[in-house]
């Protein structure tokens, strides 16, 4: 039986279903050079443009229930240290803004829904990234998340704490909201504290900005590439949606970090929950 999600994807192009055949193999060797030489796969185009328009709409329905979130961090997400030197990066903090929608709220009907719930998909994702199983994450919460940016907000420099990310472009701003990173700037031996300060101060010369406008599927390493979103510009929200996968079947996360990235909402449904289990 045909997925849903099939009817999203320009499958000419990129054809995830059909892995097996010379086709298919093409495109995992072209997204595993493309992770080879900087931690980045780009596709754009990946769904179609009526899909994707869809998509949108559906998204900036849901977005009043997404939690607000407002306030400071540095790349690292850490505490300040005092005893750093005062130019260190990792003293290095900003304020930043944005609205973040956790997976429970994300209907199963919704077009963003059945492309995370395809197994074409999944198998895609785990061929180009080598792993030897790959799930859809089991965090009802974090399993996927729509990300809104409007004018003013932006996502600063940062790490990611997972290996890697899958993220969906719904929308662009009208200008600003510009993907940016640089490759490989730090190792598991190595912090390359003087090319982060360089990247934060703009001097750095291998900043990467890819092309992405609305359909655009990226599969990005961010654990040692430093990557921020920029400030968005203009009256049209920045919104992307956010695949999460583990090698693991049933990685969930704690009640404490999804109520720490969610927010109050979350935070309800989990009480709700523990006051029905106490009955």
């Amino acid at each position: 039986m045909t997925s849903p999600a099939a009817s999203l994807v320009d499958l000419e192009r990129y054809p995830v279903d059909r892995l097996d055949t010379p086709e298919g193999q093409a495109l995992v060797a072209s997204c595993r050079a493309q992770l080879e030489t900087n931690g980045c796969c780009n596709l754009t185009g990946f769904v179609r443009k009526e899909a994707v328009a869809a998509m949108r709409e559906e998204a900036l329905g849901l977005e009043d229930m997404a939690y607000r979130q407002d306030g400071r961090r540095n790349a690292y997400f850490t505490l300040d240290d005092p005893a750093l030197p005062q130019d260190d990066p990792r003293r290095r903090y900003w304020h930043y803004r944005m609205h973040q929608l956790a997976g429970d709220a994300i209907p199963g009907g919704t077009g963003c829904r059945a492309l995370f719930q395809w197994g074409a998909l999944t198998e895609f994702f785990r061929q180009i990234l080598d792993y030897e199983a790959l799930y859809p994450m089991a965090d009802e919460f974090q399993n996927l998340n729509l990300i809104y940016l409007h004018s003013g907000h932006h996502q600063p420099w940062h790490y990611d704490q997972g290996e890697f990310a899958v993220t969906l472009l719904l929308q662009a701003p009208e200008a600003g909201g510009d993907f940016e990173f640089v490759p490989a700037i730090r190792s598991e031996t190595d912090e390359n504290l003087a090319g982060v300060a360089a990247a934060i101060d703009g001097r750095h010369p291998g900043v990467v900005r890819p092309v992405r406008d609305a359909g655009t599927l990226t599969v990005f390493r961010g654990m040692y590439s430093l990557h921020r979103v920029s400030e968005v510009q203009g009256n049209r929200p920045r919104i992307t949606a956010v695949l999460s996968y583990d090698g693991r079947p049933d990685r969930i996360a704690t009640d404490r970090e999804n109520i720490h990235i969610y927010g109050p909402r979350v935070a309800a449904v989990l009480e709700s929950r523990r006051a029905q289990e106490s009955l």
